[in-house]
């Protein structure tokens, strides 16, 4: 059983977040300049002086930057290969990005349609009014939608209501059916 303290990650959420994000970088070598800065530093003794940090949310303590790589790719394909896919697609919908996310958006849409005042586009463009940052959203307002589509605005603000609440669900059983998985392997807390 894996104690707070040596568990990877805080949540099903914290693991969602920090793992799509590290994926979501580039995997590179530490740059031949960097070595020699941090070898400067050490022999230096330059943060000899500074007070310890504190100890952050994240545990990678002991693990090369190639095996966080991996805690985070074992996360993103517990996602891929373990959850219903309308669950999968909430999850990459809410924490992916680029690429990544608009695959979830579609297919959140998708799942979304039969329940929606009109299909295709019209699904798309609320779907992503949904999962868009608030800097992001700019332009793609809900009278936006209306007016592109031609729909009323109270049907828009009901179908965008609808995806969320589909979405928020999708999302939840993703993470409670995530959990058992991630306590077990040791990437959460049981406690």
């Amino acid at each position: 059983m894996v104690g707070c303290e040596e568990a990877v990650f805080q949540s099903v959420g914290h693991a969602l977040h920090v793992s799509f994000l590290v994926c979501s970088m580039p995997a590179g070598q530490v740059s031949p300049t960097a070595v020699l800065v941090d070898k400067l530093v050490k022999e230096n003794h330059v943060w000899d002086a500074l007070p310890v940090a504190p100890s952050s949310m994240v545990n990678f303590h002991g693990l090369s930057p190639l095996e966080v790589r991996g805690q985070c790719a074992q996360v993103l394909s517990m996602v891929d290969h373990h959850l219903h896919v309308a669950e999968r697609d909430a999850i990459r919908a809410m924490y992916g990005r680029q690429v990544v996310k608009a695959g979830g958006v579609r297919g959140v849409a998708a799942y979304c349609e039969p329940v929606l005042s009109s299909a295709g586009e019209y699904a798309q463009y609320v779907a992503w009014h949904v999962f868009m940052s608030t800097a992001q959203r700019d332009g793609v307002t809900q009278g936006a939608i209306s007016d592109k589509f031609h729909s009323p605005l109270a049907a828009v603000k009901r179908d965008v209501a609808t995806v969320r609440r589909y979405g928020l669900n999708l999302h939840s059983r993703a993470c409670s059916e995530l959990h058992g998985r991630f306590s077990r392997g040791g990437l959460i807390p049981m406690c």
